[in-house]
C-alpha cells in the first residue's frame, strides 16, 4: 500500500507541475490581470454537479477562512453528525435520518459516505488562474492525513484532481490505509457546439476490522481490552469512470434548440473480507472448511443514458425573470455479480423540469420509472416549489416532496458467503418525504415528515427483515452559523422521532462550534481559539457487522448521553494555516468511556497537528 500511494502521489505532483508550467506559458496575461486583485487570495469558485440529471451550475466561492481548518476529518465537521467506529477512516452512519436513492441496480450502499466519493461529489471550477491546496495532519499516537486539491483552466479545458489519504496504526494488530482520488476534465469548443466531460474516481480501503469489544462493560470499568475479531481485515477497491458527450443544437443565428447528451458510466467494486475462524461473533452460520475465511465479492455496473434537454450543460444559472427548462431520456443499467455469475438489466425512462415565474417562484420536478428488469416498476419522484424573498441575500423559503418506491439492496435479497446465506423475497420499499424549509445566506431551518413503509433492514439476529409497521418520522433541523465581528458560533441542532421503532434514532442530536479570532501585525497574523461540542440523547444505535460491511438494527445496548468536547488553536499567516487540536477531552478527567456505535469505543484524548497551504498562481 505504501508503494502504491507513493507512485500515485508522484504522478499527481508531476501532473501538477506540468500543467502549471504549461498554463504559465499559455495564459500569462490572465495571471497578470488577476494578480492585482490580491497577493494572498484570488477568487476561485466551484459548483456541484450531477452526472445524468445535470442542472444549471450555481457557483460558490472557495472558503478561505480559518474556522474549519482543524476539522480535517469529515466526521469532525459541524454539519456532519455520524455514529462511527471510534477512529477515522472506518465505517460510519448518519445519526440524522436522510433517505436518498438514484436510478439503477444497487448491490449495497457501502458505509463510508464521507470518505468514498461519488460522481455527484465532484466539483466543477470557475477559475481566474490555477488553484492548489495542500494539507497534512499528524495525530498521536500514529495518525496521518494528506489532502491535495488542484484545478486549472487551460485553453478551453478545465482540469481538476483531488487526493485524500489516511493512514493510522492504533489498537489494531495491523495498520489501516484509506485512499480516495479523483480526476475531472471538461472541454467545450469555442463555438459551444460540442463538449465533453471525463471523470474518474478511485476509492480504496484496507482496514483492520476488530469486530468491537468482547465485553463493553468490562472496558467501561477499566478492565482488559479484548476484541472480537482482532485479525480480520477488509479490502475494498472501487473504480468509477464517467464519460459525457453533448451537442448543443443551434442555427446559423446561434439560436439555441436544446442539447443531446450521452452518458456512459463504468463502476467496479471489489470487496474482500479475511479472518481466522472464530465463534465469538454471532454469525449466521459457517459454510466452509478450514481455519480461515476469505470472502470476495466483485460487482460491475454499466450505465448508458441518452437524453435531450434545454438546460444547456455547464452553464451558470441565469437570472432571468422567467424560463422553462425541460429534459427527458432513457437510462439502461447493466450489473454483473462475479461471485455468483449473475447479471441484471434495467431500463429507466426519466424526465425533469425547472420553471421560473415572475422572478420569484421556482418550480422543479423530476420522475423516473423502470419499465424492465430487476428494478421493474421502481419509481423515484420529486417536486419542489421555492419562493425567493431576496435573491442577492439567498433568502428563500419552500416546500419539497419526494417519493421512492424501490427494490431493496440486493445484499438484503440474496447472499452466499462463508458465514451468511439467504434468498429472500421482499416487497418494494415505499418512502415519502415532505419538507418545508427557510434559508437566509447560510442559515437553514427545515421541518420534515417521512412515511416509511416496508422498510428492509438487517436484524439483531443478523438476518434481513422487512418491517411490517408503517413508520412516521418527524424531523426538525437547524443550521445557524452566527457571526459577530471576530466571534462566531455554528450550531447544527436536530430533533427527530420515529414511530414503531422502524428506525432507531436519538430524540436530539447536535453539534456546536464556538470560536474567537485575535488579530495581530495589522491582521497579517490571526489566531483562532475554538471549541467543538457534540451531544445526542440516549438511544439504541445500530450495531456494525464487518463481515458484510453493514450496520444492523439492535435494541440490547444504549449509546449516547455524553458530551464529546474538542479544543483547538489555529494560526493563519496569509495563505498558510497551522492548527493544534485536542479531541475528546473529558473522559480522562471524568472517568467515563463513550460509544457512538455499540462495542466500538471512541478514542480518549486525541492530539493532532496540521498545516494547510493554498496557492492561487
Amino acid at each position: 500500500m505504501h508503494s502504491y500511494f507513493v507512485r500515485f502521489l508522484i504522478i499527481i505532483i508531476m501532473l501538477t507541475k506540468t500543467a502549471t508550467v504549461f498554463a504559465q506559458h499559455q495564459t500569462v496575461h490572465e495571471i497578470d490581470s488577476v494578480m492585482d486583485l490580491s497577493p494572498a487570495y484570488l477568487p476561485t469558485y466551484y459548483s456541484s454537479m450531477k452526472p445524468v440529471e445535470f442542472e444549471s451550475l450555481i457557483f460558490k466561492s472557495i472558503d478561505t477562512g480559518m474556522t474549519t481548518i482543524h476539522q480535517f476529518d469529515p466526521l469532525f465537521k459541524t454539519e456532519n453528525i455520524y455514529q462511527s467506529l471510534g477512529i477515522m477512516g472506518q465505517a460510519h452512519q448518519s445519526v440524522v435520518f436522510n433517505y436518498q436513492r438514484n436510478m439503477g441496480f444497487s448491490y449495497q450502499m457501502l458505509p463510508y459516505p464521507l470518505y468514498f466519493k461519488k460522481q455527484s461529489d465532484l466539483r466543477f471550477y470557475k477559475l481566474q488562474t490555477n488553484y492548489t491546496r495542500l494539507a497534512y495532519t499528524f495525530g498521536l499516537p500514529k495518525e496521518n492525513e494528506f489532502f491535495a486539491e488542484f484545478a486549472q483552466y487551460i485553453k478551453g479545458v478545465t482540469v481538476s484532481f483531488n487526493l485524500y489519504a489516511i493512514g493510522y496504526e492504533d489498537a489494531f494488530s495491523n495498520p489501516s490505509r484509506n485512499l480516495c482520488g479523483d480526476l475531472l476534465l471538461h472541454y467545450e469548443t469555442p463555438s459551444s457546439l460540442y463538449g465533453f466531460k471525463a471523470s474518474a474516481i478511485i476509492n480504496h480501503l484496507n482496514n483492520s476490522e476488530n469486530g468491537g469489544l468482547k465485553n463493553a462493560d468490562l472496558y467501561k470499568d477499566g478492565g482488559k481490552v479484548e476484541y472480537r475479531t482482532p485479525r480480520a481485515r477488509s479490502t475494498i477497491t472501487e473504480f468509477d469512470i464517467d464519460l459525457q458527450n453533448y451537442v448543443n443544437l443551434k442555427n446559423h443565428n446561434s439560436k439555441y434548440f436544446g442539447t443531446f447528451t450521452h452518458n456512459f458510466q463504468f463502476n467496479q467494486t471489489t470487496q474482500i473480507y479475511r479472518n481466522l475462524l472464530d465463534t465469538i461473533y454471532p454469525y449466521y452460520g459457517t459454510f466452509f472448511s478450514g481455519s480461515e475465511t476469505n470472502d470476495s465479492t466483485r460487482i460491475i455496473t454499466l450505465k448508458n443514458a441518452l437524453q435531450w434537454s434545454n438546460f444547456a450543460p455547464y452553464k451558470e444559472m441565469n437570472h432571468k425573470s422567467s424560463f422553462f427548462h425541460i429534459a427527458g431520456g432513457a437510462l439502461h443499467d447493466y450489473a454483473e455479480l462475479k461471485y455468483s455469475n449473475l447479471s441484471f438489466n434495467s431500463l429507466y425512462l426519466f424526465t425533469r423540469t425547472h420553471i421560473r415565474l415572475f422572478k420569484l417562484i421556482d418550480i422543479t420536478a423530476k420522475i423516473s420509472y423502470s419499465i424492465y428488469g430487476h428494478t421493474n416498476n421502481d419509481i423515484l419522484a420529486n417536486i419542489g416549489i421555492c419562493w425567493t424573498i431576496n435573491r442577492e441575500n439567498e433568502h428563500l423559503a419552500g416546500l419539497n416532496a419526494n417519493f421512492y418506491n424501490n427494490t431493496p439492496e440486493y445484499i438484503m435479497l440474496h447472499v452466499e458467503s462463508n458465514h451468511f446465506r439467504w434468498a429472500t423475497t421482499f416487497s418494494k420499499q415505499n418512502i415519502m418525504h415532505y419538507k418545508a424549509f427557510w434559508s437566509y445566506k447560510k442559515y437553514n431551518v427545515s421541518v420534515s415528515y417521512y412515511n416509511i413503509e416496508n422498510w428492509v433492514y438487517l436484524s439483531e439476529e443478523l438476518r434481513p427483515m422487512q418491517h411490517k409497521n408503517i413508520g412516521n418520522l418527524i424531523q426538525i433541523a437547524t443550521l445557524i452559523p452566527f457571526r459577530y465581528k471576530n466571534f462566531g458560533a455554528t450550531s447544527n441542532l436536530n430533533l427527530q422521532y420515529c414511530t414503531h421503532n422502524v428506525v432507531n434514532l436519538p430524540l436530539f442530536a447536535g453539534k456546536l462550534s464556538v470560536f474567537y479570532i485575535f488579530e495581530f501585525l495589522k491582521k497579517r497574523l490571526k489566531i483562532l481559539i475554538g471549541s467543538d461540542l457534540m451531544y445526542n440523547t440516549p438511544y439504541s444505535a445500530d450495531g456494525y457487522l464487518p463481515a458484510l460491511h453493514k450496520f444492523y438494527h439492535q435494541n440490547s445496548q444504549i449509546t449516547g448521553n455524553f458530551l464529546y468536547w474538542d479544543a483547538n488553536v489555529t494560526f493563519q499567516i496569509d495563505r498558510i494555516n497551522f492548527f493544534f487540536r485536542i479531541g475528546n477531552v473529558l473522559p480522562p478527567f471524568l472517568n467515563y468511556r463513550n460509544f457512538t456505535t455499540p462495542n466500538y469505543p471512541t478514542k480518549d484524548y486525541l492530539i493532532s497537528f496540521g498545516i494547510t497551504w493554498r496557492f492561487f498562481d
